[in-house]
């Protein structure tokens, strides 16, 4: 993420975790393709509302967030550690059986995309499923709140999923929803399975 995104999540965090309500739930049907009481990485937790979620299905859950404040206070919802940790620093190698990142790999700058993609690739197990959602757009930028948003198509996300590397399977779905500046958000996510 850019520093700015990330400054923005430190000195927003206790306001950005409130207003968390429920687990997204799109988060259960990718639970359902990961390994039953399998390792799950969580790539920006947020307040750890979903990491909750994920804790309480049963699985072995590493949670992280690239702002350190967000972290924190997911370490304390959920009383147990929340690394912090930036995308690109992720060099596990067949660790886990579901990574799971809800508007989190939506900040990578598009020219990073397609490396952040290999290392999650690369971290996953054999048959192991990956779900990351993306604001939807055609343009990449700075948004009002000063985060940075790297903007896809559906079209545009799965091909760089599928030049990334050789996933076995991917498939998007769409929804209109909402985000943290109450405006009205197109979103598309991604599943892909190794």
């Amino acid at each position: 993420m850019t520093n700015g995104t990330v400054r923005f999540y430190n000195d927003n965090a206790d306001d950005y975790a409130a207003r968390e309500r429920g687990p997204n739930p799109r988060l259960f049907p990718f639970l359902q393709r990961c390994k039953a009481a399998g390792k799950v990485l969580e790539l920006g937790t947020g307040g750890g509302v979903d990491a909750a979620a994920i804790i309480k299905d049963g699985f072995d859950l590493d949670a992280t967030d690239g702002s350190s404040e967000l972290a924190a206070i997911a370490t304390r919802r959920l009383g147990r550690p929340v690394r912090t940790m930036l995308f690109d620093e992720l060099d596990a190698i067949d660790a886990y059986d579901g990574i799971y990142a809800c508007a989190s790999l939506t900040h990578v700058p598009r020219p990073n995309l397609q490396g952040i993609i290999e290392k999650v690739y690369r971290a996953l197990t054999h048959g192991g499923a990956a779900w990351a959602s993306f604001k939807t757009g055609v343009h990449e930028g700075t948004d009002a709140l000063g985060r940075y948003y790297n903007y896809l198509s559906a079209d545009e996300l799965i091909a760089v999923w599928r030049e990334a590397a050789p996933w076995r399977n991917v498939e998007t779905e769409s929804w209109l929803g909402g985000a943290y500046d109450s405006r009205a958000t197109s979103w598309v996510a991604i599943t892909a399975i190794r």
